[in-house]
């Protein structure tokens, strides 16, 4: 039985968060590119853990603490700022990064592509200060961003009540570009078990119905009482792990996926274990927190 479940992702690209980011103007359309940046800049979170400072190249001037006036930006037309001039600014308004984006034209066919369903931005990240550039060995970082307005209205159900469908399209490329830089929440299915013919079996599954639901407290505290009254049930400490990821209890967690693969080491609890040990290394690096104390027992790192 599958249940949905939201668990943390880090940044795809970097995390930015605690830094500034100077946006400059994305290439491409302004009919397209002057509501994107101005969406995004609006976006920036602000939430304890994700906070993180977008600014446009245009605000950065005289104003700015420590700006030098001499500074002046060198383009060879007046939409396409030079990485180098651009640098040169984000250093004296102690930016950072900087992140460019620039909006790839649609090679679809015609036929598909009046029809305006799809927005392509490709986005790079450039380190700018000395301690960021440290962190990241200088490089540059980039990926693109590609929505359809099909996915993204089943995606984010609140933008179908928009009027304006390129407003909506434009918003959904924001809330899916905010991913590469700050850590998100995503939704994944997770794999409950199924008693058949145990103590507690009545119960257990009314907890998973519980959980299927979205509804984890009131399914953990169902499996709870299970375990109290039948502490010989592997399915009830199973569940309970998966409960403990849900509310962001990840020793918790993981001692209860080990309990269960000690009581019956099957392939699903395993698999459990796995899982739960993934969750937890995805949230200590979108969060940049250090190893628990326990380190790591079933798996490697990947960044």
């Amino acid at each position: 039985m599958g249940a949905p479940i939201h668990v943390w992702s880090p940044p795809t690209l970097r995390s930015t968060v605690g830094h500034s980011v100077m946006v400059p103007k994305i290439v491409g359309p302004r009919e397209l590119a002057t509501p994107i940046h101005e969406k995004l800049l609006q976006a920036a979170p602000a939430d304890a853990g994700r906070s993180t400072r977008l600014v446009s190249a245009e605000s950065i001037n005289e104003s700015t603490p420590g700006f030098d006036q001499g500074v002046s930006l060198v383009s060879y037309n007046a939409d396409d700022e030079s990485d180098l001039a651009l640098a040169k600014k984000a250093q004296q308004g102690h930016i950072d990064f900087i992140l460019r984006g620039e909006i790839l034209p649609d090679r679809r066919p015609r036929s598909i592509t009046e029809a305006g369903n799809r927005l392509t931005v490709s986005w790079r990240l450039t380190p700018v200060s000395a301690d960021v550039q440290t962190q990241t060995e200088g490089r540059p970082l980039g990926k693109p961003v590609v929505v359809e307005l099909e996915s993204a209205l089943k995606r984010y159900p609140d933008l179908a009540l928009a009027v304006d469908k390129d407003a909506a399209l434009q918003s959904a490329l924001v809330r899916e570009t905010l991913p590469l830089i700050t850590p998100s929440v995503v939704r994944e299915r997770v794999q409950l078990e199924i008693p058949y013919l145990l103590p507690g079996t009545q119960a257990i599954r009314r907890g998973n119905a519980l959980a299927v639901a979205g509804r984890w407290g009131e399914a953990e505290a169902i499996w709870q009482e299970v375990h109290q009254r039948y502490p010989f049930s592997s399915v009830a400490v199973h569940n309970l792990a998966i409960a403990a990821v849900a509310k962001q209890e990840f020793g918790q967690a993981r001692s209860l996926a080990s309990q269960a693969v000690r009581m019956k080491p099957t392939k699903l609890h395993q698999q459990t274990l796995v899982w739960v040990e993934r969750a937890q290394r995805a949230y200590h690096e979108a969060f940049e927190l250090p190893d628990p104390p326990e380190g790591w027992s079933v798996t490697r790192t990947t960044r």
